[in-house]
């Protein structure tokens, strides 16, 4: 892909382009909407199991391609998948999957919070011995965590409460109980509210109004967003 994965464009030695708000809300929308169809548009579903920032690839106009299906589990008709062998990678994995070695949809959604983190911080899911989530948990309870956000969101975001909301959106697909975490659904239905009309292309408009015509998250999403800290 002619920009690479967006781990390198965050991570990278040398940082080649830099990522304005908007680019991050629509990377980040793209990536929701290709989890959205794996876990809700294919028979039988599809968990991705190993959602990552070197896993999402963009093209030229920086539209996000969730890549890397080697270790993809497809669900006939259980909820869940039980295995013997945790897969994943440290920093992404779900806990409770790690804890129960349960699988389900929201052990990706798990996945795909930690890349909003990233996202939003431009900081590694782990670097060293310092741990993002956790990081993030850290500064949410001292009401200090817009500190952490990427000076380069900062320069270019005309409106920080659209970077709030989307810190709160990756708290909640962080949340220890698998259970109170949001669908994919949900999650795009969310971000496409963010995103201004002129940087959807034709493929993500198309989805959002096909698949996902409500372009307001639900009222229990809301109300569950509303509740977490406001910085």
């Amino acid at each position: 892909m002619e920009n690479g994965s967006l781990w390198d464009l965050l991570h990278g030695p040398t940082k080649r382009k830099k990522l304005e708000w908007d680019t991050r809300l629509c990377i980040a929308l793209g990536t929701a909407q290709g989890l959205a169809y794996l876990h809700h548009d294919c028979s039988p579903r599809i968990i991705h199991r190993d959602v990552k920032s070197s896993n999402i690839l963009l093209d030229k106009d920086f539209e996000a391609h969730l890549t890397d299906f080697g270790i993809a589990k497809s669900l006939c008709i259980s909820k869940s998948h039980t295995s013997t062998f945790i897969m994943g990678t440290i920093g992404y994995i779900d806990p409770e999957y790690a804890r129960t070695s349960r699988l389900t949809e929201k052990s990706d959604v798990y996945s795909y919070g930690i890349v909003l983190l990233e996202l939003l911080t431009g900081r590694k899911a782990v670097d060293n011995e310092c741990n993002l989530h956790h990081l993030i948990l850290s500064k949410t309870a001292n009401n200090t965590v817009m500190e952490a956000v990427d000076p380069e969101i900062s320069a270019t975001c005309k409106d920080l409460g659209e970077v709030k909301k989307v810190f709160q959106l990756a708290l909640l697909c962080t949340k220890r109980q698998p259970s109170e975490r949001p669908t994919m659904h949900e999650v795009t239905r969310v971000l496409g509210s963010l995103v201004p009309s002129p940087f959807l292309n034709n493929q993500s408009q198309s989805l959002l109004h096909h698949s996902y015509p409500l372009k307001s998250p639900p009222i229990w999403m809301s109300m569950q967003i509303s509740r977490l800290p406001i910085w």
